[in-house]
């Protein structure tokens, strides 16, 4: 995460669990709200998605600005002048490249999408003074909200000590000239302020309460569509899991959580075109943990069900981990040679009894899986990697409720 101020070893958990529950969350008809859900406390809010077209993050050290790409909302750059041509701004001939929402992180909306990459004095809309902690507006945008109007906008400042945030847009006439002032520290508990530049007024959009997942429309650039979906809060970090049973798998390594906030994402459903229904990924799990929250358990979901446009409900199956039995068995041994390999390893190990090597690639999937029977004391086993993509791997070996990673390389 850029901000501001910027210029494994692995810990596995084998648990039982507990507080197993299917949960349904409506977005409603055509997906025309965005929900709020908090684990503990299930949906905490349930909004229009089309009521706001802007929004500031709240952190005093965040310069992020988002765009409601979700409900049509588009950011355009005007190439032909900075703030100082404010007047003379024309759109004649307008054929200019969107700008879209990081689904990676948080911390880069729409708005930031032009940041020059190693400038840590960049960002996006504006520059930093190291002496004034002012960020200070450079460039002027072309919003074109969802009903099919234009803006031009300039986002003129954002003190950075004060948290206080300064904008205007107008007609591209110049009519309707509006100075918008947003005092961050007054929203406090909330990641944005939402405003609609249609209704020239703040959107009281999030919940009061801290939230972990929005179940939402938004743009997948890496496809690129506009998809349906979750994303995940700052703060919360995930596991995914590929290749495993849903209702038993229970085993997640903290060492692989990662906080992008699309981990969730839309993948985990497809829409079959000879029943036009959705069908969702039977043997996909996912570990998520709330790092902000006071609370930080761990919590189990897997999806069962995605109904479509004509309600916008997710179906899933959530279960809150018990800590009983968290072990990191730093003092068991596990070595693997060659490292790099290309065709095969060799583990050396003092597991015992049934044993399980497990290897995940870095998206979490389980690309290779075998199990065998172990004596006493120091152990060998060879695996074939020699089909494997060249690449980082995590080798999980469990006897029980014990168990230990490694990563090795193949060449």
């Amino acid at each position: 995460m850029k901000s501001i101020f910027t210029f494994l070893f692995s810990i596995i958990i084998i648990i039982p669990a507990i507080s197993h529950a299917q949960v349904d969350v409506a977005t409603g008809e055509n997906y025309a709200n965005e929900v709020y859900y908090n684990f503990d406390n299930d949906v905490l809010k349930t909004v229009p998605r089309n009521s706001w077209d802007l929004a500031f993050n709240t952190q005093q050290m965040s310069v992020s600005v988002l765009a409601n790409n979700g409900s049509g909302v588009m950011v355009y750059t005007w190439p032909n002048g900075a703030i100082g041509s404010w007047e003379t701004v024309d759109t004649t001939g307008m054929a200019w490249k969107p700008m879209y929402n990081s689904i990676v992180d948080w911390e880069y909306g729409a708005f930031n999408a032009n940041t020059v990459p190693g400038n840590e004095f960049d960002y996006g809309w504006g520059t930093y003074n190291m002496a004034s902690h002012y960020i200070s507006g450079d460039s002027i945008f072309i919003v074109k909200l969802a009903n099919e109007s234009f803006k031009k906008l300039i986002i003129q400042q954002k003190k950075a000590v004060q948290n206080v945030w300064t904008f205007k847009y107008a007609d591209l006439d110049g009519q309707n000239d509006t100075t918008i002032i947003l005092n961050a520290n007054n929203y406090a508990g909330k990641s944005f302020i939402h405003f609609s530049l249609a209704n020239n007024a703040v959107v009281d959009q999030e919940p009061a309460e801290r939230w972990q997942l929005l179940f939402t429309r938004y743009y997948d650039y890496n496809i690129p569509y506009y998809v349906t979906g979750v994303l995940s809060n700052a703060g919360v970090k995930i596991q995914q899991v590929n290749g495993v049973s849903q209702s038993e798998f229970k085993d997640y390594q903290k060492s692989m959580f990662n906080d992008t906030i699309s981990q969730f994402g839309s993948d985990w459903k497809s829409f079959n075109m000879g029943t036009f229904q959705y069908e969702v990924a039977d043997d996909i799990v996912y570990f998520i943990q709330d790092t902000v929250s006071a609370d930080k358990s761990i919590w189990k979901l897997y999806f069962t069900g995605f109904s479509g446009s004509a309600t916008g409900t997710y179906s899933f199956v959530k279960t809150k981990m018990d800590a009983t039995g968290i072990k990191n068995i730093s003092d068991r041994n596990l070595t693997v040679y060659p490292n790099p390999a290309s065709q095969e390893i060799n583990v050396i190990h003092d597991f015992s009894g049934v044993t399980e090597f497990t290897i995940y690639n870095m998206a979490g999937q389980v690309v290779l899986k075998t199990k065998n029977s172990e004596n006493t004391g120091l152990n060998k086993n060879i695996l074939n990697i020699s089909a494997l993509p060249t690449g980082l791997y995590n080798l999980h070996v469990r006897s029980g409720n014990e168990a230990k990673t490694v990563k090795f390389l193949k060449k």
